[in-house]
């Protein structure tokens, strides 16, 4: 008896003792948090907003800078009419000006600056003033280039619209410093005590140059009604009647706002049944609050008119979308800051003001500029709360599961509202200001429930939970689902989407036009496009051309895409080459229609094990075999051909390339004061201390059924291959007869992967996206295309996470080695092409250096950051819109890109390791015995196919 209560006192000490540690850990953690990190914008002007706005206006000239490092700076004279301007030709470094506070005080800050030539994305900046962040937006500010389209919309010979060429049109703008990223809609506020400072700019990404920094304080704009005083003397036109399509503006702020086309009316302006035709502008392309489009307009007479725009908002259900204008660059009376377009699936006449009572302007005689600027408007003081709410959510998340892990013991008591100080308080208050947005946003929308719904049930969890703490382990599920929806609610919330048809500028009294045709218009148009479907190709893109100089090429995707290659081959390649192309957009199986004698010449995109496959049965032309090759193979990686070579030919150029990176999260690793890991033995550690506390590592695993695996590649499926690379293992031997995965090196790299999951628990499977935005897994190895997604759908967490090269092996010579494999896609020629001379020409012209750049920056332009495309030439990669520091760390990575060998059979291979490693997983079966095993069935498959095709004779 004596000696079972020793014992249950023994196992009471030990928990006893092990929720002091993690008291005692987390409150390290938590004075960590409140000592090191920045305020957000909406704390910081919480902690001023008593402090007074001075009058005062200071003007430091660009030139007067006092220091400045890591960069190139340059003096001009002259810069496109402004004089002594200060040029930042490379991106990265920093420079200092002094400036003299005339009034302690909030000021606004602005600066007028010229898009020098770069890769084509905004300029962004991080703002220091006397060595410090003032709040944590301050880190990246955007500022815009200016685009203007160079060709009008043109048309291609099948009669369809093309969309017009965009290119920069730079100019000086004077610029306030906002948050485009973010949900704080207004210029920021910086605190300066009177006296001597100085600002530092350190540059992230694109040159530009500067000629002034402003530091005041905008003035108020005046309502309408304080403006209208002023029209009693001013002459009313009448019937002046001025439209201007939407389609064709004069510049734009981004070149993703390119014309659209509808179909859906035939009101819509212009309208073919059956054609392309490019008649609107806006849809969910122009949907980021900073994102305007300007339009030129002439008026017959100085007078009052009134401003109407056709346009359709029914992307945002239940709610509506807003606009800033801007009349000749300003904003003609604070009304027109927030011009509200509410949801409706049909085209309806927005005025400016109302039906009844429009706003008018005063226009003089002749040439003038109106400007469309998408902004939040009475939706950013809710949307800029909830992402304060989110973060500290998305804290508080992380600091209760550092306590009872992911997957708590629920009959533990796990004592939360002592160990965390002032839980309840903390959840009580969230839900509070929760509930209160959710009523400020139902008060905006004018509807009860809706997309406040979810605000509000989360705001009840949490005070249930404050209600009963000790039931929050067993929801922990619950909440970290809740913060996922907050996290996307407001990713979605953010988007201001809209399409125009035309714009009116009119007489008050004119009559305005219906925007929707008669339902018998719509009746004939619905039959007529019937009939044309009929007749009408959809699958060739572009022109049909027949003849011997002419190819067949297929491209997968989108329309969009196909379109943008067309327009290249169109521009560049048939006019120098006078071989004429037909583009074809296919879903199709390949080997299905080589099969059927349907197939095309070359295609663009295959998977990483179809060449080979196709190769050893006869089906593809040998690209070695043309005199350029040897010259053509240097715009890759040393090693990009590898996947692609069979029996001494290669058989398709690389396209893209994938290939693994490290993400951590800067925040949570400088709270825990830990370091991004360099080798294996530091990622050990790091996995240890992040356990600790109960964060979680993710390392890429992907499993494939039968069919997948045929073309997947081994490249990059999951982290067995760079492991063995990294031990100097190889999967085949020198003939490439037999797999050596039975080698000394391989068993060490088998093991090395599965202890990461036998004897560290790491999860196989999971969402790496919403973990690490959560905080749950704070450090991950994934392929570097994941940076689009955490770039453009995770904002809460903006600053806040980098993208490193993965950890390596110290090599005796003492190098570190990151050797990886690579996943990524080829183009190939088939076999049956008549005209092969003309489609290694095409596949040369498609892979050079300034056809990939152009390609990956129109797609970019295209579709956004979401889209960045991850080429296989090293050039043209290098001219993509990363930035300085992203850029260094990917080639740092690319350069110990090592690509695995593809051979008949090969698709073997990687369901053999995948099922070898199920084995030790699942089965606990030994490492070494469970690889032998199946090694020996690879070998095994390898032979036979070997017989079938009959080669390496």
């Amino acid at each position: 008896m004596g000696k079972r209560f020793l014992i249950k006192l023994s196992k009471l000490s030990l928990l006893i003792v092990i929720s002091i540690i993690q008291v005692i850990l987390l409150s390290c953690v938590v004075y960590a948090q409140q000592g090191s990190k920045p305020l957000s914008i909406q704390q910081y002007i919480t902690k001023y907003k008593n402090y007074p706005q001075p009058k005062h206006t200071i003007i430091v000239n660009a030139i007067d800078y006092v220091n400045f490092g890591g960069t190139t700076l340059k003096k001009l004279d002259n810069l496109a009419g402004q004089k002594d301007v200060l040029a930042w030709e490379k991106e990265g470094g920093f420079v200092e000006w002094k400036v003299n506070i005339p009034e302690s005080g909030l000021y606004n800050m602005a600066m007028l600056y010229y898009q020098l030539p770069g890769k084509g994305l905004g300029i962004e900046l991080s703002v220091l003033i006397d060595g410090k962040l003032p709040f944590n937006e301050a880190q990246k500010i955007t500022f815009p280039r200016i685009w203007k389209d160079v060709t009008g919309i043109r048309k291609d010979k099948r009669d369809n619209d093309l969309r017009p060429k965009t290119q920069e049109y730079p100019m000086w703008q004077e610029a306030d410093f906002i948050d485009t990223e973010g949900f704080y809609n207004k210029p920021f506020s910086f605190y300066f005590e009177k006296g001597e400072h100085i600002i530092r700019f350190v540059s992230i990404r694109e040159p530009f140059a500067i000629k002034y920094i402003k530091i005041y304080n905008k003035e108020e704009i005046p309502t309408y009604a304080e403006v209208s005083k002023n029209y009693t003397n001013l002459p009313a036109t009448k019937n002046v009647l001025i439209k201007f399509q939407a389609e064709r503006p004069y510049l734009k702020s981004d070149p993703i706002l390119y014309p659209m086309y509808d179909r859906t009316d035939p009101a819509t302006e212009p309208y073919h049944v059956s054609k392309i035709r490019l008649n609107t502008i806006g849809q969910w392309n122009w949907k980021y609050p900073g994102m305007w489009v300007s339009w030129k307009f002439e008026v017959p007479e100085d007078g009052l008119y009134k401003i109407v725009i056709k346009s359709r908002q029914n992307f945002q259900r239940g709610m509506s979308t807003h606009r800033k204008l801007y009349i000749d660059g300003k904003v003609p009376f604070k009304e027109a800051e927030d011009i509200e377009f509410p949801y409706s699936i049909r085209w309806y006449m927005k005025t400016v003001g109302n039906k009844d009572k429009p706003y008018l302007v005063y226009l003089t005689k002749g040439e003038h500029e109106l400007k469309l600027e998408a902004t939040l408007g009475e939706l950013s003081p809710i949307l800029t709360e909830v992402e304060e709410i989110t973060v500290q959510l998305n804290n508080l998340f992380r600091k209760i599961i550092m306590i009872t892990g992911r997957d708590p013991d629920l009959y533990r008591d796990y004592n939360l509202d002592e160990q965390i100080p002032d839980l309840t308080d903390t959840l009580n208050n969230l839900s509070k200001a929760l509930l209160k947005q959710a009523q400020d946003f139902e008060r905006y929308t004018g509807q009860k429930g809706g997309e406040a719904e979810l605000l509000k049930r989360v705001a009840e969890q949490l005070r249930s939970m404050a209600r009963e703490p000790d039931t929050i382990p067993a929801r922990i599920n619950n909440l970290r689902d809740s913060l996922s929806g907050l996290s996307s609610w407001l990713v979605y919330r953010k988007e201001q989407p809209l399409e125009i048809d035309y714009i009116l500028i009119a007489s008050p009294d004119s009559k305005i036009p219906s925007p929707t045709a008669s339902l018998g218009t719509k009746i004939v148009n619905s039959i007529k496009a019937f009939l044309y479907s009929f007749v009408e190709d959809y699958t060739n893109v572009g022109e049909v051309y027949q003849g011997q100089r002419v190819i067949k090429v297929w491209v997968s995707g989108g329309r969009d895409q196909a379109q943008i290659i067309r327009d290249m081959i169109n521009d560049s390649f048939t006019p120098s080459t006078n071989i004429k192309v037909n583009v074809s957009l296919v879903q199709a199986g390949l080997i299905e229609a080589i099969l059927a004698g349907k197939g095309p010449d070359v295609v663009l995109a295959v998977s990483r094990g179809q060449p080979v496959n196709l190769a050893a049965r006869g089906a593809l032309v040998d690209l070695s075999k043309f005199k350029d090759f040897n010259e053509v193979k240097k715009r890759f990686n040393p090693t990009a051909l590898v996947p692609y070579t069979y029996n001494g030919g290669v058989y398709a150029l690389p396209v893209t390339q994938d290939f693994y990176m490290m993400f951590y999260r800067k925040d949570i690793f400088e709270e825990l004061n830990i370091k991004p890991p360099q080798t294996w033995d530091e990622m050990y550690a790091v996995i240890a201390k992040l356990q600790r506390y109960n964060l979680e590592v993710g390392l890429p695993y992907q499993r494939i059924d039968a069919l997948e695996a045929i073309d997947a590649g081994l490249g990059a499926r999951n982290l067995f291959p760079t492991l063995l690379l990294q031990h100097g293992g190889s999967f085949y031997n020198k003939d490439k007869t037999r797999s050596l995965l039975d080698s000394p090196q391989a068993v060490a790299a088998f093991k090395q992967w599965t202890d990461f999951y036998t004897k560290y628990g790491l999860d196989l499977i999971y969402d790496f996206y919403n973990r690490f935005r959560t905080g749950e897994m704070p450090l991950g190895i994934a392929p570097y295309t994941t940076y689009n997604l955490l770039a453009t759908a995770a904002p809460e967490i903006r600053n806040q996470w980098a993208m490193v090269p993965i950890p390596g092996v110290i090599k005796p010579n003492g190098e570190l080695d990151r050797s990886t494999g690579a996943s990524g896609t080829g183009c190939i020629i088939l076999k049956k092409a008549k005209n092969k001379e003309a489609c290694w020409e095409f596949l040369k012209w498609w892979t050079s250096d300034e056809v990939q750049t152009q390609f990956g920056k129109e797609l970019e332009m295209l579709m956004g950051t979401a889209a960045r495309y991850n080429t296989a030439n090293v050039n043209a990669f290098q001219r993509l819109p990363w930035n300085k520091e992203e850029m260094k760390n990917l080639m740092e990575q690319w350069k110990y890109v090592k690509e695995i060998e593809e051979i008949p059979g090969s698709y073997y291979v990687t369901r053999s390791i995948d099922s070898a490693f199920s084995a030790v997983i699942y089965d606990g079966m030994n490492p070494r015995e469970s690889l032998w095993r199946y090694t020996k069935d690879i070998n095994d498959e390898l032979e036979r196919k070997r017989k079938e095709l009959s080669v390496y004779k």
